[in-house]
């Protein structure tokens, strides 16, 4: 049964909440800064007054994320700062017009059940892999500002962050994330290397406002956007307002498509404006938030507040700050939610069809690491599965007695998310 959210509220268990997407929110912030020299108060700034307008508008817990394909390649390709600000201008131009122009309900006919379900899988195999490789691997390529441990003392802070975790399930009281990052934090100090503590300063970067055309518009278009357009919209807009019907109910009621879409087009607007990176709402950050306590606007309101004066006072030095977090202690919190987020397909699992579709997603993704990749494979077999194995359910039933499952090729409709 979904819990019901909506409203403002901030307390312990809205707070603990609000932490729990920092898993995924800071290797890649801190990633986009230290290997790319993007703004550290122009990432935060606009991540901060994104997060504190969902909050106001949406009621519910929502994310805000980097774009993770797209940041993930330009830290690997070592893009630079303008073509990182390019992708979040196109991003935001793009998701203005689908929303202005209500686009959404004629791009949603690709996403049926099976198949927002195995883009919520694949993602969490991708979180719970991403997790274990950054707690217990080499993870450079993903948060170049975060310091490695000795495995030991990985496993031993890991397992410590998972029993306070695992704890956190008997009682919902439990500020969990909360506890882990103050921990985590406690753990850099004592452990982290001195020069990182001491390069710690209060004071912003300015950011250079207006928009800038200065990029390699071949590497930002053909590599950095084109293969993240279908996968934003399948997971920051479609499996997103689905996941936040599944935990919120109707208190998500302004989670729609159109919504989600028109306010990735205005943040990634404002966040090129500033030079900041392109943001999206992530499926996973929902779980995240909601798994880790928080049920109200509340929690964005206060993740945002913070992201704000962080950005304002600590601009210059914001990515020593969070590389005293250890790297375990974000691996394992990544993780969890990786597994949680997966757990959304529990409810297809009596409906085999659906189910193989949604798990021939997830093992895509595991396997190619590119949930795109999954997903256009995932359209082709759901297809190919509708016309050939798939029956009217309603050509023979008798009056009186409709089956109650839909057709899964159907397209999930606006207030129409099965739990």
């Amino acid at each position: 049964m979904a819990r019901m959210g909506g409203g403002f509220k901030l307390n312990l268990n809205e707070i603990s909440g609000s932490l729990g997407d920092l898993a995924t929110f800071l290797p890649l912030a801190v990633g986009l800064i230290v290997v790319n020299g993007v703004n550290a108060t122009s990432i935060f700034l606009a991540a901060g007054i994104l997060y504190i307008a969902s909050g106001l508008y949406f009621g519910v817990p929502v994310p805000v994320q980097p774009l993770k394909a797209t940041s993930a390649l330009a830290i690997a390709l070592s893009a630079t700062p303008g073509d990182i600000t390019a992708v979040a201008l196109l991003m935001g131009l793009i998701f203005a017009g689908i929303s202005f122009f209500n686009l959404s309900g004629l791009l949603r006919m690709a996403f049926t059940r099976p198949i927002v379900r195995g883009i919520q899988l694949g993602l969490g195999v991708l979180l719970v892999k991403k997790g274990l490789t950054f707690a217990f691997g080499s993870n450079h390529e993903m948060a170049a500002g975060v310091e490695g441990h000795p495995v030991l003392l990985a496993a031993a802070l890991g397992g410590i962050v998972l029993g306070i975790i695992l704890l956190s399930r008997e009682s919902r009281r439990y500020p969990a994330a909360l506890v882990v990052i103050v921990l985590g934090i406690l753990c850099g100090m004592l452990l982290g290397p001195i020069g990182t503590r001491s390069s710690l300063s209060i004071g912003w970067i300015r950011p250079e406002w207006g928009f800038s055309l200065q990029a390699d518009w071949h590497l930002v278009i053909l590599v950095l956007l084109l293969p993240q357009i279908p996968l934003t919209f399948a997971n920051s807009v479609v499996a997103a307002a689905d996941t936040a019907r599944c935990y919120y109910g109707e208190g998500a009621g302004r989670v729609t498509l159109r919504g989600l879409a028109a306010s990735l087009g205005i943040a990634n607007l404002f966040s090129a404006w500033i030079g900041g990176m392109p943001m999206c709402h992530g499926s996973g950050g929902i779980t995240a938030h909601y798994r880790f306590g928080a049920r109200t606007g509340g929690a964005n309101l206060f993740i945002g507040g913070l992201f704000v004066f962080l950005a304002l006072l600590f601009g210059k030095s914001i990515a020593s700050l969070f590389a005293l977090l250890p790297a375990p202690v974000l691996g394992v919190l990544l993780a969890y939610v990786g597994l949680e987020h997966a757990r959304l397909v529990r409810d297809i699992v009596a409906f085999p069809r659906e189910l193989a579709i949604a798990v021939a997603i997830g093992l895509l993704t595991l396997i190619t690491g590119n949930l795109a990749v999954a997903f256009a494979w995932g359209i082709a077999l759901n297809a190919a599965g509708r016309r050939l194995l798939w029956k009217d359910p309603y050509s023979k039933a008798a009056p009186g007695n409709i089956p109650s499952t839909p057709d899964p090729g159907r397209p999930i409709a606006e207030g129409d998310f099965l739990r």
